[in-house]
């Protein structure tokens, strides 16, 4: 029988900019979302990459006395670099100068234009350079009789250009009615918002060449115009897989035969990937991502994040400064995946110290240490009459089944929240019991400390996803032992080897 499948990316970021915080947080989101899809069984697999086309791009090669593709090659390689210092290991990375990516996108342009839904016209409208992107004058703002971008705040320029154009409206009403709703897209207000500032009544055809544009991928068809950004850069999704390739088999896999099939983006691209992506793969009957998952800003207690502030975080320092799975773990388990959330040092060393340090690894130091003080041998399950014991078992078991359920939501905070409820179970559980003081001989101290053992090592399992070399640690110290989904419910897994204190994983930091 064939695994489920599960497929999720990245948007393939911008080259010519900084490194910031948010690259490292939607990254870190997917791939852990790609290592807990594995641990319930899935054949799942996480995609990232760079966007390396458009004027802005060519403009700072020029700037930097470099050709476009060696520029993109030096750029795109601080992602590589980033994501190797960060731990994520990404299973395929995409590069949109390469020469297969650009081959695919030529052969889709011509499928569409074949099709009828693009079609040779002018385009004369507002233009930001810096964000690559035409808005209408009723989204731009206006101040002292300049145009300015809504978003990032880039002066707009008025341009008026032959173009290639895209008939979105052609499926205005599928969208609207068909597939802007929950089930595709994770966040209700992202919906609503899309739908009050682009599609209210109906959607404007997409320029999606340019003839002022010098690096880019030429069209055949008119060899003056290059392919606009999203048109070439949103279809990375299905080129990195092979689509229309002699061997699809990747596409087949994955995409077109594919399970789950989810984009993870920032909200302030939400726009290309849930109104034009969408309708890019409707008008070429491909399959539909099964879920676009918006994820909002990190700011700092000072506000968003900018220069001028002087409040911007450098990933690569912090993962420099600090222990590089204590970070992702910060980033999954205590900023909201929907809402803004804040970020600063001393929010990322109280987590530390409290859950990782404080709860998880004080457990299990506390629990080893009882075990090797009481018992020279492996620890025996058998069923407790002990309704306080039972109870914890019950609860744990609750508590990661609402783990996964809010994983599957895409709500990691909430999530990673239901497993520090099972280390209050596991610590009211020694307090109320006090087992130091039972007798090495009495049943009760071997069916407590064995439940706790249970308990952590759900914990583990959770904690698996987003920090994998502290748990192998863990593993090792435990004689080997497999921390994996399908052990849960055996109790008496802790019964082939004797248990002894291991090395601290976690240690507490200091302002």
């Amino acid at each position: 029988m064939n695994k489920k499948t599960y497929y999720i990316t990245t948007p393939i970021y911008y080259p010519s900019g900084d490194l910031h915080l948010g690259h490292l947080f939607t990254t870190t989101q997917a791939w852990v979302m790609r290592n807990f899809k594995r641990s319930q069984g899935y054949d799942s697999i996480m995609v990232t990459g760079a966007d390396e086309h458009g004027q802005k791009i060519y403009e700072k090669a020029i700037e930097n006395k470099m050709e476009p593709q060696k520029y993109v090659d030096m750029q795109s390689q601080k992602f590589i670099d980033l994501w190797k210092l960060a731990q994520i290991d990404n299973d395929l990375f995409i590069r949109t100068s390469s020469e297969k990516h650009k081959l695919i996108i030529k052969k889709i342009f011509t499928s569409l234009f074949k099709k009828g839904f693009i079609y040779k016209g002018e385009y004369k409208g507002l233009y930001s350079i810096s964000d690559e992107e035409f808005v209408t004058e009723a989204n731009a703002k206006f101040e002292n009789g300049k145009y300015y971008h809504p978003t990032s705040g880039h002066e707009l320029t008025v341009l008026s250009e032959e173009s290639y154009f895209f008939k979105l409206n052609t499926f205005y009403d599928w969208l609207v009615n068909e597939f802007l709703i929950d089930e595709n897209v994770e966040s209700k207000n992202v919906i609503n918002e899309l739908k009050a500032n682009f599609l209210q009544t109906t959607v404007e055809d997409l320029s999606v060449t340019r003839i002022k544009i010098d690096w880019g991928i030429r069209i055949d068809e008119d060899p003056k115009h290059v392919i606009y950004v999203w048109l070439d850069a949103l279809f990375n999704y299905i080129t990195v897989l092979n689509y229309s390739e002699i061997d699809q088999s990747l596409y087949e896999k994955y995409w077109n035969n594919g399970t789950e099939r989810v984009h993870i983006i920032g909200k302030e691209i939400a726009r290309f990937h849930c109104i034009y992506w969408p309708i890019f793969l409707k008008s070429l009957d491909i399959k539909l991502p099964t879920k676009i998952v918006p994820h909002g800003w990190i700011i700092t207690p000072t506000g968003k994040m900018s220069k001028s502030k002087n409040n911007v975080v450098d990933p690569v320092q912090l993962l420099k400064e600090f222990d590089p799975e204590e970070v992702k773990y910060f980033l999954v388990a205590k900023l909201n995946m929907f809402k803004d959330s804040v970020f600063s040092k001393e929010l990322l060393i109280n987590a530390i110290n409290s859950d990782l340090a404080n709860n998880f690894g004080n457990l299990i130091s506390r629990t080893t240490k009882m075990i090797e003080n009481n018992f020279d041998r492996p620890l025996l399950y058998k069923e407790s009459e002990s309704e306080v014991i039972n109870d914890v078992y019950k609860k744990a078991e609750i508590y990661y089944e609402n783990f996964k359920k809010f994983m599957n939501s895409y709500e990691s905070d909430e999530a990673y929240s239901q497993i520090i409820l099972i280390a209050k179970e596991l610590n009211n559980l020694i307090d109320s019991t006090e087992p130091w003081k039972l007798d090495k001989n009495d049943p009760l101290l071997e069916q407590i400390l064995i439940a706790l053992m249970n308990g952590i090592y759900i914990m583990a399992l959770a904690y698996k996803n987003v920090m994998p070399n502290k748990i192998a640690m863990l593993e090792k110290q435990w004689n080997n032992i497999e921390i994996a989904e399908r052990l849960i419910s055996d109790k008496n897994k802790f019964s082939f080897f004797k248990i002894t204190k291991g090395n601290i994983l976690f240690k507490r930091l200091t302002l």
